[in-house]
This record gives C-alpha cells, sequence and structure tokens, in this order.
C-alpha cells in the first residue's frame, strides 16, 4: 500500500458510528452502575470521596503531559517535530474521546488533526502502533508487583512478549512484511483489505523508531505517565480504608490495565474493573468498598479521558481547517 492510499482522513460517517458506538457502551456502564448501586451503594459511597476522586483526576490529568511529551518526541525522531506543543497537545487529547475502542484503536481519530499539521497518517499510525507496544511493556513491568493475585499472570506476559515481539519482527524483517502482504491480499472484502494493508503499513514503519536511546527515553516516559495514574489509584483505596503494601497498592491497577487490554472489551470496560474488585477482595477488601475503588479509578481515568477528548475533539472540529 502506497502512502497516497494511506492518507485518508476519518470520515463523518465513520465518526457518527464511532459516537454512537461509545454511546452504547456508556449508557450500558450506566445501567450496571444504576443495577449495582442498588444493593451495594456504591455511588453514594463515592460522593462522599469527591476530594480523592478530584486528586486521582489531577495526577491522570498531569499523565497526559507525559504521554504527549513522548508522542511529540517520536514524531520529531521521524522528521515531524510539530509546533507549537500545545496544539498537538490538542490533537492528541482528541484521541482520548474514542479511547473506549477495542485496542484503543479509536484514537486513531489523531491521524485527522496531525494531518493538517503535515504530519502522514502512516507516521501517526507508527507512532500509535510504538506507543501502544512499549505501553504494554511498562504496565507489565509495573504489574509484577501483583503477580500473585493473578493465576495466569506468567500467560499474560506470554502474550505481551509474543505480541511486541511479532511487531518488532516485522518491522525489521522485509520478508515477513512480504509474506503478510501476500496474506492480506487473499483476504475477503475490500474494506477488511483496506484496513490490515493500512495496519501492516504502521507496523512495517515502526523501524526509525526502535533505537536504544529513543525506546528508553519513551520508556521513562510511560512509566512516570503510569506510575502517577497507579498512585492515585493507591490513594483512593486509602481513602476507601482499604489496607494494601506499597507492591500491590502501585500493581493492582496496572494488572487490571493489562487484564483489560489483553482482554479486547472496548477499553476494558467491565473487565478491568473485575479484574481490580477480584484483586482487591482476594486481599481482605470489603466486596462493596472494592467495588467503590474500581468504579470511581476507572470514572477518573477512563471515562475522564473520553470527556477531555471530546472537548478537544469538539475544539478541533469548530476551527476552519486549512
Amino acid at each position: 500500500m502506497t502512502e497516497g492510499a494511506s492518507s485518508i482522513p476519518p470520515a463523518q460517517p465513520r465518526r457518527g458510528r464511532a459516537l454512537g458506538w461509545l454511546a452504547g457502551v456508556a449508557t450500558v456502564y450506566l445501567v450496571v452502575l444504576w443495577y449495582l448501586d442498588r444493593d451495594k451503594n456504591v455511588l453514594s459511597r463515592l460522593g462522599d470521596l469527591a476530594g480523592p476522586l478530584m486528586l486521582c483526576a489531577l495526577a491522570v490529568l498531569a499523565s497526559y503531559a507525559f504521554r504527549y511529551q513522548r508522542w511529540h518526541m517520536l514524531l520529531r525522531a521521524q522528521g515531524y517535530p510539530v509546533s507549537p506543543w500545545r496544539s498537538g497537545l490538542v490533537a492528541y487529547l482528541a484521541g482520548f474521546a474514542f479511547t473506549a475502542s477495542p485496542g484503543k484503536a479509536g484514537e486513531l481519530l489523531r491521524i485527522r488533526y496531525f494531518s493538517r499539521m503535515g504530519v502522514p497518517p502512516r507516521t501517526t499510525l507508527a507512532t500509535f502502533v510504538y506507543e501502544r507496544a512499549l505501553d504494554l511493556i511498562v504496565i507489565a513491568l509495573l504489574a509484577t508487583g501483583a503477580a500473585g493475585l493473578v493465576p495466569m499472570f506468567g500467560a499474560l506476559i506470554g502474550v505481551v512478549l509474543a505480541v511486541v515481539t511479532g511487531l518488532c519482527l516485522v518491522a525489521c524483517w522485509p520478508g515477513l512484511q512480504q509474506v503478510a502482504r501476500a496474506l492480506i491480499a487473499r483476504l475477503p472484502g475490500q474494506r477488511l483489505h483496506q484496513l490490515c494493508g493500512f495496519l501492516l503499513d504502521g507496523v512495517c514503519a515502526l523501524r526509525p523508531l526502535l533505537r536504544l536511546r529513543l525506546t528508553i527515553a519513551s520508556a521513562a516516559y510511560g512509566t512516570a505517565a503510569w506510575l502517577l495514574t497507579a498512585v492515585a489509584f493507591a490513594w483512593l483505596c486509602q481513602s476507601l480504608g482499604i489496607v494494601l503494601s506499597w507492591p500491590h497498592a502501585l500493581a493492582i491497577y496496572p494488572l487490571a490495565m493489562l487484564v483489560g487490554a489483553l482482554s479486547f472489551v472496548p477499553g476494558g470496560v467491565g473487565t478491568t474493573e473485575a479484574a481490580i474488585v477480584m484483586m482487591l477482595v482476594s486481599v481482605g477488601g470489603a466486596l462493596d468498598v472494592a467495588l467503590a475503588a474500581a468504579i470511581g479509578i476507572r470514572l477518573a481515568s477512563l471515562w475522564l479521558a473520553v470527556l477531555v477528548g471530546m472537548v478537544a475533539m469538539a475544539g478541533l472540529e469548530a476551527r476552519p481547517s486549512h
């Protein structure tokens, strides 16, 4: 697939369908919250935690600065420095509008806005794939402190290593790229063929990013971002009276995120919360308190990200495109 073939910004109908999907996921989430609140009084418990939840939200917002600085650095390393920094940040945040999607693929909405800044779609896609793969490694490392709480932890790590290794091999080995393109050519349906070819283009463009110093710097930014969220979760648990060792306090949320990511459920909705509840209960937390912790941190992370993304997207759509 050529560069020009991949330079197709997201169409308005696709964004409309994505908005409908997001609305459906949010509605189901709210219905489940209402159902749980009937017996467990989760929402009333969260209402008493306005202060801690606000601090959690601030920590998550601060993590966005680290995540975008990494993104900015990766674009610059590929020859596309984005200026001013603030404009790129808004475009980056707009991707969060559809972060509640399988594999967070909805964040590729950024292609539309970074294209306006002269960044080719293939470059944005490669940066996205690199970011997702590196986050899997960072989250897996942070999650090791709670490894004993999930019996299948070894299998989860195996999946992460297999995915990351596969991406690196395809990016660096032209022979595998040819095999992949031949397999894609046999896929039925024009849309599926184009989608897989576009994704393969992004993976093939990863090679300039596979440099040791760049990877170490990127991992450092990613670790700082995820640690901020992990500390926010630990603070929320402490506010709820859940006593955790520091290894567990900092590792439970990253491990739950890993479970949610590998479940391929949109945004890990339901699977991440279930993993949090299971682990907190296994270390002695009461079920209703564990539910409050799980829902609270997701409101301050996933759903806050969606809100921030919607605001950023609305602001960018209101501007005339050039």
